[in-house]
This record gives C-alpha cells, structure tokens and sequence, in this order.
C-alpha cells in the first residue's frame, strides 16, 4: 500500500511540474506555432520589406535633391505602408492556404502587385535623382531589338558611328 501511495504522489508531483512547465511556456508555442505556419511567406515578406526600404531611400534621396523637407509624418507612413503590406502577405497566404487549399497563389499574385508598385515608385525616384528617362531609355532599347522596324535618324546616325 505504501509503494502505491508513493508511486501516486510521484505522478501527482510530476503533472503538478509539467503543468507548470506548460503554462510558464505556453506563449512559446504560440509564437513557435506561428511562425512554422508562417514559414512559406519569409521570402515574399523579405522581398517586400527590401523593396520598401529600397523606395525610402531613394525617396528620401530625391527628397534631399529635389529641396523638400523630409518629415516625421512622411516616413512614418512609409512605416505604415510596410506594416501593412506584410499584413497582407500574411492574410493573403491564410486565404491561399485556408480557402483555396494552395490551388490559387494568391499571396503570389498580391505580392507581384505590391512589387511592380515599390518598382515603379523606386524608378521614379531615381528618374528625379539622375535627371534620365530610364523607361523612356529602356522602351527605346526594347524596341531597337525588335526585327523589321524602322529606324529613326538618331538611330542611323549612331548606327553608322559604331561601324
């Protein structure tokens, strides 16, 4: 009878501690949960967070050259806009993991949008900054590329010079 009791109060101590331990560690498992759930958005989340900070920059650049003042107000919906672009990402990828199963990528495709946008917004910066026409350049060089057009005089001349 005593060994029973003994065994007993042992397991009584050892649940009473794992009970403890649970509790004690239990916002651990939340975020640890989390964030493996989390897992497949790290890269698009990281792509984001880069081309947001890249059109900061290059804002604040532009800003500096152009003579407008640079306020806390405009940074912080920079700050703003990155929250809530990887709050998107992250819902996205709940709606493409929970409702479509992963048969849509969604999260994709909204991360797509908001990176043609950074890249846009980060051309035109830079457009401002060095004073050229970079799409205007890159539609120019595109359409050199292309068979059967005719060129323009600019193009015969510096054609003619590089022979």
């Amino acid at each position: 009878m005593k060994t029973l009791l003994t065994i007993f109060n042992n397991l009584q101590l050892s649940y009473t501690a794992l009970f403890k331990f649970m509790v004690s560690n239990v916002w651990k498992m939340i975020v640890w949960t989390f964030c493996i759930y989390l897992a497949p958005t790290y890269e698009l989340i990281g792509l984001t967070v880069f081309l947001l900070c890249a059109d900061l920059i290059t804002g604040i650049w532009k800003s500096l050259k152009t003579g407008v003042p640079v306020t806390a107000a405009k940074i912080g919906l920079s700050v703003e806009k990155m929250i809530a672009y990887t709050f998107g990402v992250v819902c996205t990828y709940a709606v493409q993991h929970g409702i479509t199963n992963d048969a849509i990528k969604v999260m994709l495709f909204y991360s797509g949008i908001v990176s043609l946008k950074e890249l846009k917004s980060i051309i035109e910066n830079i457009e401002i900054i060095t004073g050229t026409s970079i799409w205007g350049v890159l539609s120019k060089q595109i359409g050199n590329l292309m068979p059967g057009k005719k060129l323009d005089k600019e193009d015969k001349e510096t054609k003619d010079e590089t022979k």
